[in-house]
């Protein structure tokens, strides 16, 4: 650059010399020379400029051809790499237009298909891809042929790229499986069963129920260990706790069936908890998992597995009545104190308030007046059914002065020292001022449904017993043990009642000898039957109704009656759903009835539920959000219709039991399905049974295909099974072949310390002869207690046992 300018300056001074000889006319003759120097010297000048920028643009020209050398050189390498990940690198790519169908793919994904791909859908390889791309995900999973893929989405030019991680996720799914749970198994209120028994028959009945755990246990290869005589530890891996999943528990069912045969009222409640923590804390999952068990009634089993929604199994029984009156008299007394420590008592009950919720709230108060502390009912009458606008309605003709102790939410002002008693539900979502809750500084809970997984947080008093008819019938229980002077108008003891005569519907469910018992104490206040009935009474128009409505009920699966009321503009009461399904369970055969309808005008949609013994309703309405009781339970629904809702209650109910049709199929079990057979066992289903096992992944459609395939597979596990067995004969020749000293340690008398132990013959056995042994399939014949020869026995498989000679030495 230096030179260019360098040369630029020069050839300007040659030509200004050359411009000022020129214009000069006095010329001499000895300039002459000078004259033609300068020209030769502008001449030169100006052919060494050009000579440079010709050098300069040739060097310019040489760079870019070596750039473009390379370029090209590069771009071959570029275009054989793409080439190469397009066609031979593990990675699946297809290109799809906006209507999901394939319009590309390259070899590797077509070989994983093994198809041609190129013009069918996307729902071809899996029905949840199109799903997933309508989603935006750009990464998601899907499964083929036992193999696991990535697929990552370029949405925006519609290309899919498929990276093969079945190693990742098989691994992924083994730790999974190996994840620690811990369960605790209570029996219910055994000891109290037995007490008429003799001691034999004692020992019989308890040896039936825990062999019977026992042998479940041992069946999904659980570690079982007593902790007391009614308490189990049980500790499991994720993949056994899906097994006893996908077999929901049958244990609950032969416990009940050896308490029937033995007319017991026992039953088994189970929690289990499985997360990825500290064992500790894993214990402590369990033992609430088995106290929401128990106080959901019992006889079922609570299942908390980490980042799932908690599962519940049985709970086909109502809740055992306890005989025994000590804990109500304990609650009673806890109850009293809180209230008398208490500056001021507010009682309030859940929202669309009830018989029983009404009548709880006015026996609260009659509590705290015997107690000298005032009580507010939190009330507002806009938010109860028909019955208890009834019950208001009496209290305004009849006792206006009680009416002074109900306030609305907005006029509640709690202290510092207030007391919220909460009745007739554990939910703080359904309370009728909900916003109440947290302002409470000290909170009792007294009701009698099964608990649900929304709760309240660590309340102080809980007084919760699932087996009670109603709350009422808890609280009359109280007057009895909470001392000072009760003071019940008959009409408070009627409305009482009222309580008790719904929830019960007029006795006939959840009614134990203590439901009656607490009808006779509000009897004794002079609670009126008669007016009772009275009271329930219906409208010649709300009969009406209702028969229309059973009328119009459709009857599924010989035993469910189903009424939809689709008219958005009828807005029904809860009670009112209630009846009518109420109503259902007088028709022949009908086990259980449900009442699907609109209950406000923004889209929500209730459906009550009643049954008999043989149908859990609660567990149904449970899965749709809902809750409540064996026989009576409801749920509410929002931004939904009473078809959707229709639907998806089908849905279950076609789930949970057979559907029964015209047409069959064949279809092959994948795994053992209770009450229909066992795994590869070739079974006749209904159609709409058959797409459930289809759906769920337990059954595949019995083709000549499929059916060949399980003959092969069959065939296959045949000789699997002679080779197994022919594996363990030979290792039965090599342990019989070798035996083994144990040394024991004697005292001065001559006893030894202890006795040996499958799990030291196990131990000693692999150290001193390199063979490992399961010590869950040694068995010992007697005790080792002493100096001598003693056999084990190994079963090593059904027919094959080998025998262990063990020399016991003393140390």
């Amino acid at each position: 650059m230096k030179k260019l300018i360098y040369s630029f300056i020069t050839f300007l001074i040659s030509v200004g010399i050359f411009i000022y000889y020129f214009y000069n006319y006095t010329i001499k003759i000895k300039n002459l020379y000078i004259l033609i120097g300068g020209v030769v010297f502008l001449a030169l000048s100006l052919i060494i400029f050009v000579i440079m920028i010709y050098d300069k643009k040739t060097k310019k020209i040489k760079l870019l051809e070596n750039r473009l050398e390379v370029w090209n050189n590069i771009s071959y390498h570029v275009s054989q790499a793409g080439d190469e990940a397009f066609n031979q690198l593990p990675i699946g790519i297809l290109v799809y237009d906006d209507l999901y169908e394939i319009k590309w793919a390259n070899k590797n994904i077509k070989s994983i298909f093994q198809s041609r791909l190129v013009d069918s859908s996307l729902g071809e390889i899996s029905s949840e891809m199109i799903m997933n791309i309508k989603n935006k995900e750009e990464k998601f999973i899907i499964k083929h042929d036992n193999r696991f893929f990535e697929v990552v989405s370029n949405l925006e030019n519609r290309i899919l790229y498929f990276f093969d991680q079945t190693s990742r996720v098989s691994l992924q799914n083994k730790y999974n499986n190996r994840i620690c749970a811990i369960g605790v198994i209570m029996i219910d209120n055994l000891e109290e069963s037995l007490k008429r028994y003799d001691v034999l028959e004692k020992s019989n009945i308890r040896g039936q129920i825990l062999g019977e755990i026992t042998d479940y246990a041992t069946k999904f290869g659980v570690y079982l260990q007593n902790s007391s005589t009614d308490r189990m530890i049980m500790i499991l891996d994720r993949e056994s706790l899906n097994k006893m999943i996908h077999d929901k528990f049958d244990i609950l069912n032969e416990i009940r069936q050896i308490s029937t045969n033995n007319h017991l009222k026992t039953s088994v409640s189970i929690g289990i908890a499985c997360y990825d923590v500290e064992h500790d804390e894993l214990g402590s999952l369990a033992q609430s998992a088995v106290e929401l068990a128990e106080k959901r009634g019992g006889d079922q089993v609570v299942v908390n597995i980490q980042n799932e929604k908690i599962q519940y199994f049985g709970g086909k029984t109502n809740a055992l009545e306890k005989n025994s009156l000590v804990h109500a008299r304990l609650q009673t007394n806890a109850i009293k104190e809180a209230i008398e420590s208490s500056g001021n008592v507010f009682v309030m009950c859940h929202n669309s308030a009830d018989s029983d919720a009404f009548a709880s709230m006015l026996a609260i108060s009659k509590l705290c007046d015997a107690s000298n502390k005032d009580c507010n009912i939190i009330f507002d009458i806009e938010k109860c059914d028909s019955t208890v606008r009834k019950l208001y309605q009496l209290l305004q003709n009849e006792e206006p002065e009680i009416l002074d102790k109900f306030i609305k939410g907005n006029e509640v002002d709690f202290k510092s020292n207030s007391l919220l008693i909460v009745v007739d539900t554990q939910s703080p979502q359904i309370a009728m001022y909900p916003e109440l809750i947290k302002e409470a500084k000290k909170l009792i809970v007294i009701d009698h449904h099964r608990r649900g997984e929304i709760t309240f947080e660590n309340p102080n008093i809980s007084y919760v017993e699932p087996y009670a008819s109603s709350t009422i019938e808890l609280i009359s229980e109280m007057f009895m043990f909470y001392g000072g002077e009760i003071e019940i108008s008959p009409l408070i003891a009627t409305i009482m009642l009222t309580g008790i005569v719904v929830d019960t519907n007029n006795f006939v469910y959840r009614t134990g000898a203590r439901t009656f018992e607490s009808a006779s104490i509000l009897k004794d206040f002079d609670a009126d039957m008669v007016k009772v009935k009275m009271i329930l009474r219906e409208s010649i128009d709300i009969e009406k109704e209702i028969a229309n409505a059973v009328l119009n009920a459709d009857v599924i699966l010989d035993n469910f009656a189903i009424v939809k009321i689709t008219d958005e503009n009828i807005i029904n009461e809860r009670t009112m759903l209630a009846k009518i399904s109420d109503k259902l369970l007088e028709m022949d055969k009908v086990q259980a009835g449900f009442t699907i309808g609109y209950v406000n005008y923004n889209g929500q949609v209730g459906i009550s539920a009643r049954s008999y013994d043989s149908v859990n309703v609660q567990i149904i309405m449970e899965e749709l959000g809902g809750g409540g009781h064996l026989n009576g339970a409801a749920c509410q629904l929002k931004d939904t219709t009473v078809e959707k809702a229709y639907e998806q209650l089908l849905e279950i109910l076609k789930r949970e039991y057979e559907n029964i049709g015209d047409e069959n199929m064949k279809v092959i079990l994948l795994t053992d399905v209770k009450g229909r057979g066992q795994k590869n066992q070739i079974i006749d289903v209904a159609n709409g049974y058959a797409n459930y096992l289809f759906t769920n992944k337990l059954a595949v459609i019995a083709n000549e295909e499929n059916i060949e395939n399980l003959k092969k597979m069959e065939e296959q596990e045949k000789q699997d099974a002679i080779n197994y067995k022919k594996l363990m004969e030979k290792l039965k020749s090599e342990i019989q072949e070798k035996s083994i000293n144990i040394y024991i340690k004697l005292g001065a008398d001559g006893k030894p310390f202890g006795h040996i132990t499958t799990k030291q013959i196990c131990e000693e056995f692999e150290l001193q002869t390199g063979i490992k042994l399961d010590k869950r399939k040694v068995e010992l014949p007697s005790e080792i207690n002493s100096v001598g020869i003693y056999t084990a026995y190994v079963n090593l498989h059904k027919d094959v046992v080998a025998n262990i000679a063990i020399n016991v030495l003393e140390k």
